[in-house]
């Protein structure tokens, strides 16, 4: 059965690698936009259900932006501060710490002391920001937000072969609601470096509740989209190893005279276990 192995005491660093690239409209140089991030969960406790409270922690984060408008690099390690407002908010998150509570399938039931974390984030914004932090970090947005760090796994025993499906909702200032609807594959398992693990393959789609028109410009907008990926789970101790998600997206922009622009974007997420400490 794929179980995550929470055990008291026990410390997981993952780090996460997003790498974006969109090739813009009417001439202009492409966008390339690179991430790492480097995340500590401690585990707090484990009660008799399964259900164990992490400690997470943003340690490092690296960001470094390629387009139109000029290059930008920030790394938290050399203590620099960003000039970028979007890489600023984003630097408020290192050395910033909440709590959450996660089944032993890896939902997460619950987000706590988040409320330091969206503070540091506002004072990097202009105030007339505030309203649209307000509405990005509700209760509800923020379990997905904590989501995206744990992997979903099947309550039910699977074997090789059987499938199970995940969805999740997050906003977008462009796109509306976005639904990402994922269906993973048990391809096989098998030993490997003295470890016995799961090769999981995913596919799935992206569905944007797009608003009739963009805020401000009498346009529409369609997007189509489509997500591959795999993930490598140790049984033994119950953890994600590694991880790979490409999504492939091209939006296009129509106006009321009937013109219209396409932007195709490619995301590819990776996710490493860099450390993991057991408690005791």
């Amino acid at each position: 059965m794929l179980k995550l192995g929470f055990q008291e005491g026990s410390q997981i660093v993952m780090q996460m690698t997003n790498r974006m690239e969109m090739s813009m409209p009417g001439g202009f140089s492409s966008q390339v936009m690179d991430q790492t991030v480097r995340m500590r969960q401690t585990v707090q406790s484990v009660d008799l259900s399964g259900d164990a409270t992490l400690m997470v922690t943003t340690e490092h984060m690296r960001m470094e932006g390629i387009g139109p408008a000029g290059n930008q690099l920030y790394d938290s390690d050399t203590g620099d501060i960003p000039t970028d407002p979007a890489i600023l908010g984003a630097a408020a998150m290192v050395g910033q710490s909440y709590s959450m509570v996660v089944g032993p399938d890896g939902t997460v039931k619950s987000v706590q002391g988040i409320e330091e974390l969206v503070e540091a984030m506002r004072t990097s914004f202009p105030p007339e920001a505030a309203p649209m932090l307000d509405e990005m970090f509700n209760a509800d947005i923020l379990i997905e937000i904590a989501q995206q760090g744990i992997q979903i796994l099947p309550t039910d025993r699977v074997s090789p072969g059987d499938s199970w499906q995940t969805s999740s909702t997050m906003p977008n200032p462009l796109l509306g609601e976005v639904t990402n609807n994922l269906t993973f594959v048990l391809d096989q398992v098998e030993e490997r470096d003295g470890k016995t693990v799961a090769l999981l393959s995913s596919t799935g789609e992206i569905v944007a509740d797009a608003p009739d028109g963009l805020e401000g410009l009498p346009m529409e907008m369609d997007v189509d989209a489509e997500m591959t990926g795999s993930l490598i789970f140790e049984l033994d101790r119950g953890l994600v190893l590694s991880s790979i998600t490409t999504n492939k997206m091209t939006m296009t922009m129509s106006g009321p005279d009937g013109a219209s622009m396409t932007m195709p974007m490619t995301t590819v997420t990776s996710l490493e276990l860099v450390e993991y400490i057991p408690g005791g």
